[in-house]
């Protein structure tokens, strides 16, 4: 008894000194330049796929507002549980996804979700998409990105000197 006192104190030990296992994403697609209104990615995941860990990766050039929709193809033998969707700002150049800003996050599943996600200056972003695959035919998900510019701030310059000029000319021709 006092032995299997002193394995599982050992064990428990180990376990504290190994620290947490984490897998390396696999990165899935790199969209470039997210200039288009709509970004798309999907996944079909076979049978025993297990946890998975995915990246689509994206930059965006300017000023964007960015809204995400995910779902799982759940039907008959094909599921997927646990889904959730993180975007991750880049703020490391060195490639292996750490250290990197978390800027939201939401779970999804057979029903679509969605986030906005507000606005987001040019730089470096990417998706972490993570689940596990239940299904015994396997599993498929499906994202779909959308991005809108934001107006500059010489845009609304002109708006009011526009304004200020359509004003100016109805009071002009106003008679005293």
């Amino acid at each position: 008894m006092r032995n299997s006192f002193k394995l599982k104190l050992l064990a428990a030990a180990i376990l504290m000194v190994s620290g947490v296992a984490h897998a390396t994403p696999t990165v899935m697609g790199n969209w470039g330049v997210h200039d288009d209104p709509v970004g798309h990615a999907s996944a079909l995941l076979g049978t025993g796929a297990g946890a998975f860990d995915h990246v689509f990766t994206f930059n965006l050039a300017s000023w964007n507002g960015l809204v995400s929709i995910a779902v799982t193809n759940d039907f008959g033998k094909f599921n997927i549980d646990g889904s959730s969707l993180q975007l991750w700002k880049e703020t490391s150049a060195d490639g292996n996804y750490t250290n990197d800003t978390s800027l939201g996050s939401f779970a999804f599943d057979s029903s679509s979700v969605g986030m906005d996600f507000g606005n987001l200056g040019p730089g470096n972003y990417y998706y972490e998409i993570t689940g596990t695959v239940l299904g015994l035919k396997g599993g498929s998900y499906t994202v779909d990105s959308y991005i809108s510019p934001v107006p500059e701030p010489e845009t609304y310059a002109m708006l009011l000197a526009g304004l200020g000029m359509v004003g100016f000319s109805v009071r002009r021709r106003r008679p005293i």
